[in-house]
């Protein structure tokens, strides 16, 4: 496994040309990422997470190409929205004809803190291949109201109780990074970028 943070890549496209299973990273980064997995076998897997605050608005769109068969990727995005801020995301994933058996997915997750903020997505298939797996899924919320009044209960203030829900929001994911097998040292330090 190879583990590359692209924050703050400006590069917008990234092959994988190897039977390799490479980890990317993407903290608030916004405009046009592609992958091509081209060698079959090859594995990516984009983990990309946004915060946003006041007015700002941001976007990703995120393109997923198979170019050979027996490939595998996913994208997640977690989103956690405060103010009057927006993202939108865009997400393709594009099975070549020749790119049998390839399993792909994508996921958009965003957690909406205020009633001012908002989310959109708008993921796409394009499937020209046989037997293959593709799924997507997108949703945008406000925290649970039920898990709001869980952590309040205990004595703990609205504000802290939002900061605890969006840090347990983020580490679900940065779970399954680890059990990738991203670094200890990596996942420490987008612990500190996003919770400080």
């Amino acid at each position: 496994m190879r583990y590359q943070d692209i924050s703050a890549d400006t590069n917008p496209c990234y092959r994988i040309a190897t039977s390799e299973t490479v980890v990317f990273f993407v903290l608030n980064r916004a405009g046009d990422i592609s992958l091509e997995l081209s060698h079959p076998g090859a594995r990516a897997h984009v983990f990309a997470f946004y915060t946003g605050r006041g007015p700002e608005k941001k976007s990703l769109s995120l393109k997923q190409g198979h170019l050979a068969p027996d490939t595998v990727s996913s994208a997640t995005v977690k989103t956690a929205l405060d103010d009057q801020a927006s993202f939108a995301y865009d997400g393709t994933i594009r099975i070549s004809k020749d790119a049998h058996r390839s399993d792909a997915r994508q996921e958009s997750r965003a957690l909406l803190l205020s009633p001012g903020a908002r989310a959109y997505a708008r993921p796409a298939l394009e499937i020209l291949a046989h037997d293959v797996k593709c799924r997507h899924a997108a949703t945008a919320g406000p925290p649970g109201e039920e898990s709001l009044f869980f952590v309040t209960s205990r004595g703990i203030s609205e504000n802290a109780a939002r900061k605890l829900l969006t840090q347990g929001f983020f580490q679900e994911t940065l779970e399954q990074m680890e059990k990738l097998g991203v670094p200890e040292d990596e996942l420490e330090k987008i612990r500190s970028q996003l919770f400080t």
